[in-house]
């Protein structure tokens, strides 16, 4: 009985890893393809005349970085 549950421990372990290893691949997927478009969000901000305004912008983009 106890080979049968450490079995089942094993099996569970290892689908979690590869659960996680899936979430880890796929935000470093969405971190790339939304990277480009971030960076030219704050090339833009750089010529914004009102200075509150382009840091109010910045903390949106810094915000939808995270």
């Amino acid at each position: 009985m106890l080979g049968f549950r450490s079995t089942m421990c094993n099996r569970q372990h290892t689908q979690a890893c590869l659960n996680t290893s899936l979430s880890i691949r796929q935000e470093i997927q969405r971190f790339e393809s939304v990277h480009p478009s971030i960076y030219a969000l704050y090339d833009l901000v750089e010529l914004v005349p009102d200075p509150l305004l382009a840091q109010q912008i910045r903390d949106h983009v810094v915000a939808i970085e995270g």
